[in-house]
């Protein structure tokens, strides 16, 4: 203590506080700020810090400001007045205070405070009041190791390309006049979702800062988007929004919309009482597609709601999951799901600086000219898959796919990607051409997650020497064992008593849990308490001949009338 007070004595001017800029009062900004830098006396690491006008108003306000900032305490007395003639001084350097990270002119302001590009302005920073929800954007490993041990995964999988190139059109929304939304990546747990978000979320951070859940509340969310505005957002686990079917429905459209919309439907302090406003890309993961969850609560699809954000089937049809191929010296599509978890746990936070850098760098030296590549590039992926250009609604999809599609070749252009921009083609085209047909359908609730592999259920339910049980007491054991079908009784409702081994063999195992939960979710298909799914033990005269799976007939037999 006495030494260093006498390092002091000795350097008067030696201050571990030095005043960068001020900001300027304006509508935006009612309360003025000094920008200041402490620096740690022994670790001489320094920190930047927004200090209120009204901490200067003395020596003794400042030190307290400046001591909860994290400030050395043992300093002289003559110290803290020296700090406060320093922060005090005028200065002609100004910075303009930002509630949202993103697009400034043409500098891009990072969550970090880290400004891409070259200021020929005011330098924005970001307001201590937005900072409550911005993510970690850390940075491990290079991106030369990214590119190695992370990207390569791409290849193996249209959804994983579909979700890297979603993560870089964020950046795009803005320049492109586009509107926020993006992709609902849908199917069974274990199918491979998260990967993809693990992969998306590797381009900015590590995914467990980064991958949000959809449970936060509605004024949470939309800080929360606010937060990545010009950027992209990924949300995980749509199944969490609510155990009722309906209510989880109408959150969903509610959140869509208000997601994709990019304007929030509350006030906030923290906004200055200004309503929150953003622009992302938005990547969401769940059991049950968006148009399917609507259905299921019986809650009509808002025109428009389907283009914003867009039902994509994580089962790529190899049956591996979000797979079409596996790399060399893997043997599973389980093994390579861990593999991408460990490698996006390991490497991440450099390819959305690297992308940003170059692009701001491009939109610096001439931004219409990287406007008019873009919009030629969105024209290319139309007139490549023959968009008919009077429908608005096919039109916005394909526009949807385009961006992904331009913002991954940029990726390749920029050195971000190693891949060709055939295969960012391939994988997008391949996402897009699997979501059509079932966007631009009708969302028929019990057909569509069901498919062919369904019928023959159906064609055994149809047939009339079904056996039924009800008021009839001549039956023996044997027999009902026997039946693939029955009718029969069951909690109080009359049910289709279906063989739990036809069921088994009708449905392949990939796909039996995201069917069964969802008809159960429906209401189609009965099951145990807090059960996702399950058979039921059938009694019968007092006696248990066997469970199966239990389908309410008045609700199943509009299968029969498709």
């Amino acid at each position: 203590m006495k030494e260093y007070k006498e390092i002091l004595n000795n350097k008067k001017e030696k201050l571990f506080v030095t005043l960068l800029a001020r900001t300027k009062i304006s509508e935006s900004c009612p309360v003025a700020y000094r920008l200041i830098k402490i620096t740690d006396f022994q670790e001489m690491e320094s920190t930047r810090v927004l200090v209120p006008a009204k901490a200067l108003i003395s020596v003794l306000e400042l030190k307290k400001t400046l001591l909860t900032c994290g400030h050395n305490p043992n300093v002289t007395k003559e110290y803290w007045i020296q700090a406060h003639q320093e922060v005090i001084k005028e200065t002609d350097k100004i910075i303009t205070l930002c509630y949202k990270p993103g697009f400034y002119g043409d500098v891009y302001l990072r969550v970090n405070d880290i400004v891409i590009g070259k200021v020929k302005g005011d330098k924005p920073v970001l307001h201590p009041g937005a900072k409550n929800h911005l993510s970690v954007e850390d940075k491990q490993e290079t991106l030369k190791l990214w590119k190695m041990n992370v990207a390569p995964y791409a290849l193996y999988s249209s959804r994983i390309m579909l979700a890297l190139c979603c993560g870089f059109s964020g950046f795009l929304l803005k320049l492109s006049g586009m509107e926020g939304g993006g992709f609902h990546l849908w199917g069974m747990s274990s199918i491979g979702k998260t990967s993809s978000a693990y992969m998306l979320a590797s381009l900015a951070g590590s995914p467990k800062d980064i991958v949000v859940l959809w449970n936060n509340t509605d004024k949470g969310l939309e800080e929360i988007a606010v937060a990545h505005n010009d950027s992209y957002l990924v949300l995980d686990e749509s199944k969490l929004l609510d155990k009722d079917v309906l209510a989880a429905a109408k959150i969903m459209q509610n959140r869509v919309y208000t997601l994709s919309g990019g304007k929030g439907k509350t006030r906030s302090a923290m906004y200055e009482n200004k309503v929150a406003e953003w622009q992302v890309s938005i990547f969401s993961t769940g059991e049950c597609s968006l148009q399917q969850l609507a259905a299921s609560g019986n809650v009509e699809r808002l025109e428009g709601e389907n283009v914003r954000v867009i039902d994509v089937n994580a089962d790529a049809g190899a049956e591996m999951g979000i797979f079409e191929s596996l790399p060399d010296g893997i043997n599973s599509s389980n093994e390579l799901v861990h593999a991408i978890k460990d490698a996006t746990h390991r490497y991440y936070g450099s390819a959305k600086p690297a992308f940003l850098k170059r692009l701001v760098a491009d939109i610096q030296d001439d931004r219409e000219s990287v406007k008019r590549k873009l919009e030629k590039g969105i024209e290319f992926f139309l007139n490549k898959h023959q968009v008919d250009r009077n429908s608005g609604i096919q039109v916005r999809i394909a526009k949807r796919f385009a961006i992904a599609y331009v913002a991954g070749s940029m990726a390749v252009k920029y050195g971000v990607l190693p891949f060709t921009k055939q295969d960012v083609m391939k994988g997008i085209s391949t996402c897009y051409l699997d979501s059509l047909e079932v966007v631009l359908s009708e969302p028929e609730v019990m057909k569509s997650p069901l498919g062919r592999s369904f019928d023959a259920i159906i064609d055994f339910i149809k047939k009339d020497d079904l056996l039924n049980l009800i008021g009839n007491d001549r039956v023996t054991q044997t027999a009902i064992k026997k039946a693939t079908v029955i009718i029969h009784k069951v909690k109080g409702r009359t049910v289709y008593a279906v063989d739990k081994d036809l069921v088994h063999n009708c449905l392949p195992k990939s796909q039996r849990k995201g069917i069964l939960t969802l008809l159960t979710k429906q209401g189609v298909l009965l099951s145990d308490t807090n059960k996702e799914y399950s058979t039921i033990q059938i009694i019968y005269k007092r006696k248990q001949v066997g469970r199966r799976y239990c389908f309410v007939c008045s609700k199943f037999d509009k299968f029969m009338t498709e």
